[in-house]
């Protein structure tokens, strides 16, 4: 099915870009820290609910990633104290991942770093434009978390 209008290409187009640009925006600000980009946005997932425990395989899930790549990511965390890895009482083999204080610590600090950057990102807008900004990608993110799986085309 062909895109019904043209300005449903140019915002693929525009998210594409904007795609690349904060990427590498990203993995400059991260040159210097002590975590990667890929353990801080594990780690930030923690913050949303920091007393839940999730199993590597719910992870994969959620952050659409393969188990293999969670798990070096999740050892890489573990081995820094910023999570805690918990063994199943009934399946060994499981482990019960939690973030702990210095990781909710580092989210912390490390957002707090980012900040003058994304103040400068934001600065040409006005409050009510970025509320609508907010708003459009709220919608946006909702949609896309509920259609995972729903890829049309190729």
């Amino acid at each position: 099915m062909a895109a019904r209008t043209k300005s449903e290409v140019r915002v693929a187009i525009l998210f594409g870009i904007l795609q690349q640009l904060l990427t590498t925006r990203q993995n400059k600000l991260f040159a210097n820290l002590s975590i990667t980009s890929s353990q801080f946005g594990l780690l930030l997932h923690f913050t949303h609910n920091p007393t839940r425990s999730w199993l590597v395989s719910e992870l994969a899930n959620v952050m659409e990633m393969n188990q293999p790549g969670i798990t070096k990511v999740v050892t890489q965390l573990v081995d820094k104290g910023l999570m805690l890895a918990t063994p199943d009482t009934s399946d060994r083999r499981k482990k019960h991942l939690k973030i702990t204080e210095k990781g909710l610590k580092i989210c912390s600090i490390t957002l707090n770093l980012f900040e003058p950057d994304i103040q400068n990102i934001y600065s040409s807008f006005a409050n009510d434009e970025l509320s609508e900004l907010e708003r459009h990608l709220e919608k946006l993110m909702a949609w896309l978390d509920n259609n995972r799986g729903d890829i049309k085309g190729l």
